[in-house]
């Protein structure tokens, strides 16, 4: 697989309100168009994913092992952020979850309240409600 068939295969598994490649792109720079809902953040990955693949053009071969490695201080620095929202932190599993079926890798579960709409987040104890009276 090269840079730019991830791209390719990152808009489609997201859809193109998260990531919009440029097909027409000879450039790393304007391979992905500035429109989408976490562009930074999409920026900031696949400058990643670039810089630990040593690519030198958007048409180089990448590897699983380097690429999955690479998003992993991405992510690591946006969850100790304060300001990241449950949104972000979704994307950047389907992130991950999406580049590991480019690489057919099998998924990591990640949290434990499964795959409904919910979501169960504990509150320590002190942040819970006393009952009155």
């Amino acid at each position: 697989m090269t840079f730019r068939e991830l791209a390719i295969w990152l808009e489609n598994q997201l859809g193109t309100c998260h990531l919009l490649v440029n097909r027409a792109a000879k450039e790393p720079a304007d391979l992905l168009l500035a429109t989408g809902l976490h562009d930074r953040l999409v920026n900031e990955l696949m400058r990643a994913v670039y810089k630990s693949n040593r690519c030198y053009h958007i048409r180089a071969a990448i590897q699983a092992g380097p690429t999955l490695a690479a998003l992993q201080p991405v992510r690591e620095k946006i969850l100790d952020q304060p300001t990241t929202d449950l949104s972000t932190v979704r994307f950047l599993d389907a992130f991950d979850s999406a580049v590991r079926a480019a690489f057919g890798l099998s998924q990591i579960r990640r949290g434990e309240a499964g795959d409904g709409p919910g979501q169960i987040i504990p509150l320590p104890g002190l942040r819970r409600l006393k009952q009155a009276g």
